[in-house]
């Protein structure tokens, strides 16, 4: 078989990047290697040579010695289950399964991903958070609720020979209302009822939510309030209260607080409190959103004004979450400002932009 092979320019012992001017060379072969590292196999290279007569897979052990592997199965189950029955193997991620034809429908969306490679920490090693920035508890947070009406629907009488689904009546949005928390206090419950049928109820809402929301988050920041007991605990503070760090000899600390509500909050390194900033999002928690809700107000989310919309899909109609981004002024320069809309049965996670 050697005799038959094709190994022009390639010197031996082969090394892992020669592979693929050998797979030129031959073009009935493609390769891929497995490595093998503190007992656990792990994937090397995979070929990108699909659909050629002959599929060899090698096992490469101290980066010099090739192995041919017969039996995939064989060698990677033991670290997957301790099951006895043949497994079938995707070499792009290494998940098994237990029949061919659930591998090659699993293959059908592996393909389109890249290749993926488990990499543990190394020992000794320590993973710290950094970016004390994204740790502020958001302090503006809006629930909200629409109410609807059901209309009859008047359609031609459907044929009783077919089968057929008759719809009867629609939902329209009679009302909504909205509840501000700012910093744990319920501002005033903004309220508004229909009062025409020609009212676009979704538009509405949008620009009642904006225009509430400006008023909280674009208010000028109030002035620190330092009671008797926040005064010993700043001076006798010795580490950071934003990234619990201690203050080194000398450093400089600055007292922060919540540029809402004045609050004192601690002592904190200077850098720290000139990061913590008041987060340029507002969630926004609807009970039913992806299946109710969203429909009544997603299509008029342009009304804010102009910005990118961007959403989570569950479905084609439905949705998970959806943002909306826009410009807001403030102290005369423009900021990108976001609504973050989630139904509050999903956990979500918001990242300042």
């Amino acid at each position: 078989m050697a005799e038959k092979l094709h190994f022009d320019g390639i010197s031996f012992p082969m090394k892992l990047k020669d592979i693929k001017k050998f797979e030129r060379q031959n073009p009935q072969i493609s390769v891929n290697v497995l490595g093998y590292e503190d007992k656990k196999i792990f994937l090397l290279r995979i070929s990108d040579m699909v659909e050629r007569e002959h599929d060899v897979n090698l096992l490469l052990l101290e980066d010099k010695h090739f192995i041919l592997i017969n039996d995939l199965s064989r060698l990677l189950s033991h670290q997957m289950s301790n099951h006895k029955e043949k497994q079938f193997f995707c070499l792009r991620c290494l998940n098994s399964f237990t029949k061919k034809e659930v591998l090659d429908k699993h293959k059908e969306s592996c393909e389109k991903h890249d290749c993926v490679k488990l990499r543990m920490p190394e020992k000794g090693s320590i993973l710290e958070f950094k970016n004390f920035k994204h740790s502020m508890h958001v302090p503006t947070v809006v629930h909200a609720d629409f109410e609807c009406l059901t209309k009859p629907i008047e359609s031609c009488k459907p044929n009783s020979e077919d089968s057929y689904t008759e719809q009867y009546q629609k939902h329209e949005p009679s009302r909504f209302c909205f509840n501000i928390v700012c910093d744990g206090k319920k501002l005033k419950p903004v309220l508004y009822t229909k009062k025409s049928a020609d009212e676009n109820i979704g538009e509405i809402f949008c620009k009642h939510l904006k225009n509430e929301s400006d008023k909280v988050w674009a208010s000028e920041a109030k002035p620190m309030i330092m009671n008797e007991e926040d005064k010993p605990n700043f001076e006798t503070s010795v580490n950071c209260w934003i990234c619990r760090k201690d203050f080194e000899e000398g450093e400089v600390r600055v007292r922060d607080h919540c540029h809402f509500t004045g609050k004192y909050r601690g002592a904190a390194h200077q850098k720290c409190n000139a990061l913590f900033r008041k987060p340029k999002f507002v969630p926004v928690f609807f009970h039913d959103l992806s299946g109710y809700d969203a429909h009544f107000f997603v299509k008029n989310l342009n009304s804010m004004g102009e910005g990118n919309i961007d959403c989570i899909p569950n479905m084609e109609e439905k949705y998970i979450s959806f943002s909306k981004m826009f410009k807001m002024k403030k102290e005369n320069k423009s900021i990108n400002f976001v609504f973050q809309i989630v139904s509050n049965l999903w956990l979500a996670v918001w990242i300042n932009l």
